[in-house]
């Protein structure tokens, strides 16, 4: 045969094998990309067929600035952005988040009234002294798999402590505030207390300095401006009240987290309180003021102490100075509110999964927990990056050795404080001795204490 045409019959046959290899893989390829979309289609179609998960999640109307975001003023803002990058992110299962904005004053009718109905909070964003008697009702679940170890390396480590029980995560802490008294120095200077003045430090004041000070203001401002706050006409800010009761070196709370002012410095204080209010220490009739009472009266001018944290600083101008609280030893005292979120078991296992899901997203977003920069930051990594940025961050910082433990982890907190106000408003007053008043808080407030240990259920 012509070599010619042997060479093109050779050639002829290996491009037809070749093409028929091409065309075999072709089919293949096909087989698995019908396969894939198959696959991904059916996916896709079982998540579309699937139900939609509703979770409902609570959060108190609470101010809230950002460092790096102005558009943001109100703390709902920052945990709707979670739930839409959560909703946005999320493959298990199409997940809708429903955000609730209630008042500070209605946690109860937010939360309890809610049990067992179509409103119940799947997951509840609040200060942790609000939240800790929900935790023993045992409906919260504990967190521990959420916080996981990188997260909890990642997280100051007092915190923990406070957002635990028994040994249990069950907060999450978002941000803290530490709370401090301010004073307003014009009108320190106008009642002759420039000596008293000082900037960029949070002082401490002697209790004989205090009662010089409070003596000073009353007898000098102007008419209708009072020397320091004073309210007792709801539990609102209570913990602010109960705070100033360790001014004698009272501790406040006995070792087992009982009251315990029926001693010779808790029974000081609370006469420190009633001889005040006499000598025109507060504004007339305190005993039914509010806190938000005071707080304008301070926005005015009409104030000279009021309690203040690191993120209200900025409500109230720049002409302000920062104290502890008196007592209980020269250093004085200050309190921390840690904020956070709580997760509810109301016996539907797959809204459990997804909530505890969309708090484990959360605190694996540095963006996220990034948005707590504005009041003091649990985050290590948050704190590092934007401390520099919040204001009097140093500041608090450095006072945080000087936290006392408001709650004395109170089984039962918001029981105790619809007792203690109403003590604290006859002894204002003059219908009950700070003797009486000392007892009758012992005696109700540790027995509410006491119904909430026997009463205690936790979530396992």
């Amino acid at each position: 045969m012509d070599a010619w045409i042997v060479g093109s019959f050779h050639r002829s046959r290996r491009a037809r094998l070749a093409l028929k290899a091409f065309g075999i893989v072709i089919v293949v390829v096909a087989l698995v990309a019908c396969v894939c979309v198959g696959t991904a289609c059916s996916s896709k179609d079982a998540q579309q067929n699937a139900e939609e998960v509703h979770l409902l999640v609570k959060v108190p109307r609470t101010s809230h600035d950002v460092i790096f975001d102005d558009s943001i003023d109100q703390i709902d803002q920052v945990v709707t952005k979670m739930a839409d990058a959560f909703e946005a992110s999320y493959d298990e299962h199409p997940v809708s988040i429903e955000i609730e904005v209630f008042e500070q004053n209605q946690y109860d009718s937010a939360i309890v009234d809610a049990f067992d109905t179509d409103r119940a909070p799947d997951v509840l964003y609040g200060d942790y002294f609000n939240m800790s008697t929900y935790i023993h009702s045992g409906r919260v679940m504990p967190l521990d798999d959420v916080a996981s170890d990188e997260v909890r390396a990642g997280i100051f480590d007092f915190l923990w402590d406070l957002s635990s029980v028994d040994g249990k995560v069950y907060m999450m802490p978002y941000l803290t505030r530490q709370n401090v008294l301010a004073y307003n120095k014009d009108l320190f200077r106008q009642a002759g207390l420039e000596r008293f003045i000082r900037d960029d430090a949070i002082q401490s004041w002697s209790l004989e300095e205090w009662t010089q000070i409070l003596d000073a203001l009353a007898a000098n401002l102007p008419e209708a401006t009072y020397p320091m706050m004073m309210y007792a006409g709801s539990s609102q800010g209570d913990t602010h009240i109960m705070t100033l009761l360790r001014s004698a070196g009272s501790s406040f709370f006995d070792e087992t987290g009982h009251f315990n002012l029926s001693t010779p410095e808790g029974i000081a204080a609370l006469r420190w309180i009633q001889e005040g209010n006499a000598k025109g220490w507060f504004p007339p009739h305190c005993e039914n003021l509010e806190i938000e009472d005071c707080s304008s009266l301070f926005r005015q001018g009409q104030l000279a102490l009021y309690m203040v944290n690191n993120a209200s600083l900025g409500r109230y101008g720049d002409t302000i100075g920062l104290v502890n609280f008196p007592g209980p030893d020269e250093d004085g005292c200050a309190t921390t509110f840690i904020s956070g979120f709580v997760a509810f078991d109301n016996g539907d296992p797959v809204k459990v999964e997804v909530a505890k899901d969309f708090l484990a997203f959360v605190y694996g977003s540095q963006e996220l927990m990034s948005y707590s920069a504005g009041a003091l930051p649990v985050s290590k990594a948050v704190a590092a990056e934007y401390g520099s940025q919040i204001p009097f961050y140093d500041l608090f910082s450095e006072n945080r050795q000087n936290i006392v433990d408001f709650t004395g982890n109170n089984p039962d907190t918001r029981a105790v404080r619809e007792i203690f106000y109403t003590v604290m408003h006859d002894l204002l007053m003059d219908n009950i001795t700070p003797e009486q008043a000392a007892a009758e808080i012992d005696e109700r407030c540790n027995e509410a204490i006491d119904e909430g240990i026997a009463s205690s259920v936790l979530h396992e």
